[in-house]
Protein backbone atom coordinates (compact mmCIF):
# COMPACT_ATOMS: atom_id res chain seq x y z
CA UNK A 1 0.00 0.00 0.00
CA UNK A 2 2.86 2.38 0.92
CA UNK A 3 4.55 1.59 -2.38
CA UNK A 4 1.29 2.24 -4.22
CA UNK A 5 0.87 5.71 -2.68
CA UNK A 6 4.52 6.52 -3.40
CA UNK A 7 4.20 5.36 -7.00
CA UNK A 8 0.97 7.34 -7.54
CA UNK A 9 2.59 10.49 -6.11
CA UNK A 10 5.63 10.09 -8.38
CA UNK A 11 3.37 9.68 -11.43
CA UNK A 12 1.35 12.80 -10.45
CA UNK A 13 4.53 14.83 -10.02
CA UNK A 14 5.87 13.63 -13.38
CA UNK A 15 2.64 14.63 -15.16
CA UNK A 16 2.59 18.01 -13.39
CA UNK A 17 6.18 18.79 -14.38
CA UNK A 18 5.26 18.24 -18.05
CA UNK A 19 2.51 20.87 -17.83
CA UNK A 20 3.30 23.98 -19.91
CA UNK A 21 2.21 26.49 -17.24
CA UNK A 22 4.16 24.62 -14.54
CA UNK A 23 7.26 24.70 -16.74
CA UNK A 24 6.82 28.41 -17.39
CA UNK A 25 6.67 29.16 -13.64
CA UNK A 26 9.69 26.96 -13.01
CA UNK A 27 11.64 28.71 -15.79
CA UNK A 28 11.13 32.26 -14.41
CA UNK A 29 11.10 31.61 -10.65
CA UNK A 30 14.68 32.86 -10.18
CA UNK A 31 13.62 36.31 -11.38
CA UNK A 32 11.25 36.66 -8.41
CA UNK A 33 13.29 35.08 -5.65
CA UNK A 34 15.13 37.17 -3.05
CA UNK A 35 18.29 36.00 -1.30
CA UNK A 36 18.37 36.12 2.49
CA UNK A 37 20.82 38.36 4.37
CA UNK A 38 22.70 36.82 7.31
CA UNK A 39 22.66 38.41 10.75
CA UNK A 40 25.88 40.22 11.72
CA UNK A 41 27.52 39.12 14.97
CA UNK A 42 30.13 41.24 16.72
CA UNK A 43 31.11 39.82 20.10
CA UNK A 44 28.07 39.96 22.39
CA UNK A 45 26.03 41.94 19.86
CA UNK A 46 23.94 41.06 16.82
CA UNK A 47 22.26 42.95 13.98
CA UNK A 48 19.31 40.88 12.69
CA UNK A 49 19.40 39.58 9.14
CA UNK A 50 16.64 39.60 6.53
CA UNK A 51 14.73 36.55 5.32
CA UNK A 52 14.69 35.73 1.64
CA UNK A 53 11.80 34.37 -0.38
CA UNK A 54 11.59 31.48 -2.81
CA UNK A 55 8.84 30.70 -5.28
CA UNK A 56 6.80 27.60 -4.45
CA UNK A 57 6.37 26.35 -8.01
CA UNK A 58 3.71 23.73 -7.27
CA UNK A 59 1.49 26.02 -5.15
CA UNK A 60 1.94 28.85 -7.64
CA UNK A 61 0.79 26.53 -10.40
CA UNK A 62 -2.36 25.56 -8.48
CA UNK A 63 -2.97 29.26 -7.78
CA UNK A 64 -2.85 30.06 -11.52
CA UNK A 65 -4.42 26.86 -12.81
CA UNK A 66 -7.86 28.37 -13.32
CA UNK A 67 -6.33 31.34 -15.20
CA UNK A 68 -4.57 28.97 -17.62
CA UNK A 69 -1.85 31.59 -18.04
CA UNK A 70 1.11 32.96 -16.07
CA UNK A 71 0.45 35.93 -13.77
CA UNK A 72 3.18 37.08 -11.38
CA UNK A 73 0.60 38.37 -8.89
CA UNK A 74 -0.48 34.78 -8.26
CA UNK A 75 2.97 33.51 -7.34
CA UNK A 76 3.17 31.81 -3.94
CA UNK A 77 6.30 32.33 -1.86
CA UNK A 78 7.94 30.61 1.07
CA UNK A 79 10.24 32.43 3.51
CA UNK A 80 13.89 31.41 3.63
CA UNK A 81 15.59 32.15 6.96
CA UNK A 82 19.12 33.60 6.85
CA UNK A 83 21.98 31.12 7.26
CA UNK A 84 22.94 33.10 10.38
CA UNK A 85 19.65 33.96 12.09
CA UNK A 86 18.64 35.95 15.16
CA UNK A 87 16.65 32.92 16.30
CA UNK A 88 19.91 30.95 16.61
CA UNK A 89 21.55 33.64 18.76
CA UNK A 90 18.96 34.95 21.19
CA UNK A 91 21.69 35.20 23.81
CA UNK A 92 23.19 38.09 21.81
CA UNK A 93 22.22 41.73 22.40
CA UNK A 94 20.44 43.74 19.70
CA UNK A 95 21.82 47.29 19.64
CA UNK A 96 20.21 48.17 16.30
CA UNK A 97 17.98 46.78 13.59
CA UNK A 98 18.91 46.02 10.00
CA UNK A 99 19.67 49.33 8.27
CA UNK A 100 18.18 48.13 4.96
CA UNK A 101 14.70 48.56 6.46
CA UNK A 102 15.10 52.35 6.41
CA UNK A 103 13.43 52.52 9.82
CA UNK A 104 14.09 53.44 13.44
CA UNK A 105 12.30 52.57 16.69
CA UNK A 106 11.49 54.42 19.91
CA UNK A 107 11.10 52.96 23.39
CA UNK A 108 9.33 55.23 25.90
CA UNK A 109 9.69 55.48 29.62
CA UNK A 110 6.38 56.28 31.36
CA UNK A 111 6.05 59.99 30.58
CA UNK A 112 2.44 61.11 30.05
CA UNK A 113 3.32 64.01 27.73
CA UNK A 114 5.56 61.90 25.46
CA UNK A 115 3.17 58.95 25.52
CA UNK A 116 0.19 61.10 24.53
CA UNK A 117 2.23 62.75 21.77
CA UNK A 118 2.93 59.35 20.20
CA UNK A 119 -0.67 58.17 20.49
CA UNK A 120 -2.21 61.40 19.18
CA UNK A 121 0.11 61.46 16.16
CA UNK A 122 -0.24 57.72 15.44
CA UNK A 123 3.51 57.18 15.80
CA UNK A 124 4.44 53.57 16.45
CA UNK A 125 6.33 53.22 19.72
CA UNK A 126 7.09 50.85 22.55
CA UNK A 127 6.26 51.61 26.19
CA UNK A 128 8.08 50.21 29.22
CA UNK A 129 5.44 49.00 31.67
CA UNK A 130 5.22 47.73 35.23
CA UNK A 131 2.16 46.67 37.20
CA UNK A 132 1.84 50.30 38.33
CA UNK A 133 1.31 51.72 34.83
CA UNK A 134 0.12 48.66 32.86
CA UNK A 135 -2.85 49.19 30.59
CA UNK A 136 -3.65 48.32 27.03
CA UNK A 137 -2.37 51.55 25.46
CA UNK A 138 -3.87 51.89 22.01
CA UNK A 139 -1.18 52.17 19.35
CA UNK A 140 1.80 51.28 21.56
CA UNK A 141 3.65 48.00 21.98
CA UNK A 142 4.29 47.13 25.60
CA UNK A 143 7.57 45.87 27.08
CA UNK A 144 7.68 44.16 30.47
CA UNK A 145 9.91 46.26 32.74
CA UNK A 146 8.89 44.95 36.16
CA UNK A 147 11.51 42.67 37.81
CA UNK A 148 9.40 42.24 40.97
CA UNK A 149 6.24 41.13 39.12
CA UNK A 150 7.82 39.88 35.90
CA UNK A 151 6.03 36.52 35.67
CA UNK A 152 2.57 37.90 36.40
CA UNK A 153 2.90 40.88 34.04
CA UNK A 154 4.29 38.61 31.32
CA UNK A 155 1.24 36.37 31.63
CA UNK A 156 -1.05 39.43 31.36
CA UNK A 157 0.71 40.54 28.19
CA UNK A 158 0.52 37.03 26.77
CA UNK A 159 -3.18 36.59 27.60
CA UNK A 160 -3.97 39.91 25.91
CA UNK A 161 -1.87 39.05 22.84
CA UNK A 162 0.52 41.90 23.63
CA UNK A 163 3.67 39.94 24.45
CA UNK A 164 6.36 40.50 21.81
CA UNK A 165 9.04 38.93 24.05
CA UNK A 166 11.17 42.08 24.03
CA UNK A 167 13.48 43.03 26.88
CA UNK A 168 15.36 46.26 27.43
CA UNK A 169 18.28 44.88 29.41
CA UNK A 170 19.21 46.32 32.78
CA UNK A 171 21.02 44.98 35.86
CA UNK A 172 17.72 43.93 37.44
CA UNK A 173 16.19 42.36 34.32
CA UNK A 174 18.97 40.82 32.26
CA UNK A 175 19.16 37.46 34.07
CA UNK A 176 15.36 37.03 33.95
CA UNK A 177 15.20 37.91 30.26
CA UNK A 178 18.02 35.54 29.37
CA UNK A 179 16.33 32.73 31.26
CA UNK A 180 13.04 33.42 29.42
CA UNK A 181 14.88 33.74 26.07
CA UNK A 182 13.56 37.20 25.31
CA UNK A 183 15.00 39.41 22.57
CA UNK A 184 17.65 41.44 24.40
CA UNK A 185 17.65 45.12 23.45
CA UNK A 186 20.27 47.75 24.30
CA UNK A 187 18.94 51.10 23.00
CA UNK A 188 20.61 54.47 22.58
CA UNK A 189 19.61 56.76 25.46
CA UNK A 190 17.75 59.86 24.29
CA UNK A 191 17.43 62.65 26.84
CA UNK A 192 17.99 66.39 26.87
CA UNK A 193 21.74 65.98 27.45
CA UNK A 194 22.26 63.53 24.56
CA UNK A 195 19.78 65.15 22.13
CA UNK A 196 22.30 66.99 19.91
CA UNK A 197 24.59 63.96 19.64
CA UNK A 198 21.66 61.67 18.78
CA UNK A 199 20.38 64.15 16.18
CA UNK A 200 23.82 64.34 14.55
CA UNK A 201 24.26 60.55 14.42
CA UNK A 202 20.72 59.67 13.32
CA UNK A 203 20.79 56.64 11.02
CA UNK A 204 18.57 53.78 9.87
CA UNK A 205 18.25 50.84 12.28
CA UNK A 206 18.81 52.86 15.45
CA UNK A 207 16.78 52.10 18.58
CA UNK A 208 16.20 54.97 21.02
CA UNK A 209 15.09 54.95 24.65
CA UNK A 210 13.30 58.24 25.39
CA UNK A 211 13.98 59.05 29.03
CA UNK A 212 11.27 60.48 31.24
CA UNK A 213 11.41 64.29 31.21
CA UNK A 214 12.65 64.54 27.61
CA UNK A 215 11.85 67.97 26.16
CA UNK A 216 8.95 67.46 23.74
CA UNK A 217 10.12 70.23 21.40
CA UNK A 218 13.50 68.53 21.03
CA UNK A 219 11.76 65.26 20.25
CA UNK A 220 9.68 66.99 17.56
CA UNK A 221 12.88 68.35 15.97
CA UNK A 222 14.37 64.85 15.91
CA UNK A 223 11.23 63.44 14.29
CA UNK A 224 11.43 66.14 11.60
CA UNK A 225 14.97 64.98 10.84
CA UNK A 226 13.74 61.37 10.68
CA UNK A 227 11.06 62.35 8.19
CA UNK A 228 13.51 64.47 6.17
CA UNK A 229 15.78 61.42 5.83
CA UNK A 230 12.76 59.41 4.65
CA UNK A 231 13.01 56.97 7.56
CA UNK A 232 9.98 55.24 9.06
CA UNK A 233 9.14 55.06 12.75
CA UNK A 234 8.16 51.45 13.38
CA UNK A 235 7.46 49.15 16.31
CA UNK A 236 10.55 47.49 17.73
CA UNK A 237 9.16 44.05 16.91
CA UNK A 238 8.97 45.10 13.25
CA UNK A 239 12.47 46.60 13.22
CA UNK A 240 14.17 43.46 14.56
CA UNK A 241 12.13 40.82 12.75
CA UNK A 242 13.88 39.03 9.91
CA UNK A 243 10.75 39.14 7.74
Amino acid sequence: MVFSFYYTDKIASFVLEKNKLYQEIDAVKDNYEVKSTAAIINGDYIIPGISGKAVDVKESYYNMKSLKTFNEYYLVYEDILPDVSLEQYKDKIIAKGNSSKQSISFILEDDTKIKNFFIQNNYQGNLLVTMDNYENNAGLELINNDPQNYEYLDSLLTNNNLNRHLCVISSSLESICREKQKYLIEPIVLDNASFLKVKKELTSGNIYLIKKGMNLENLKLLIKDIQFKDLKIVYLSELITEN
